[in-house]
C-alpha cells in the first residue's frame, strides 16, 4: 500500500511539472516540446502503474469475498439438509 501512495505522489508531481513547463513554454519559451512530452507521458505511466496497482488489490479482495460466499452457501447447503 505504502509503494502506492508513493507512486501516485510521483505521478501528480510529474502531471503538474508538465502543465508547468506548459505554461512555461507558452510564456517564456524555455522547454523544449520533447521535455514537455516526456514529463507528461512519465506523469500518466506512474498513474496508469497505480490504477493498475489499485484495481489488482482490488481483484484479490472481491477473491476473497467470493471465497467467503461459496464457504456460507455450502453452510446453508448443509443445514437444509
Amino acid at each position: 500500500m505504502k509503494a502506492n501512495n508513493i507512486t501516485n505522489i510521483i505521478a501528480w508531481a510529474l502531471i503538474i511539472l508538465g502543465i508547468i513547463f506548459i505554461f512555461w513554454k507558452l510564456f517564456g519559451g524555455s522547454p523544449t516540446e520533447f521535455s514537455i512530452l516526456i514529463t507528461l507521458i512519465s506523469g500518466i505511466l506512474f498513474k496508469i502503474m497505480a490504477l493498475g496497482n489499485d484495481l489488482s488489490a482490488l481483484k484479490e479482495k472481491v477473491k476473497n469475498i467470493d471465497n467467503k460466499f461459496n464457504a456460507l452457501a455450502s453452510d446453508f447447503k448443509t443445514h437444509i439438509k
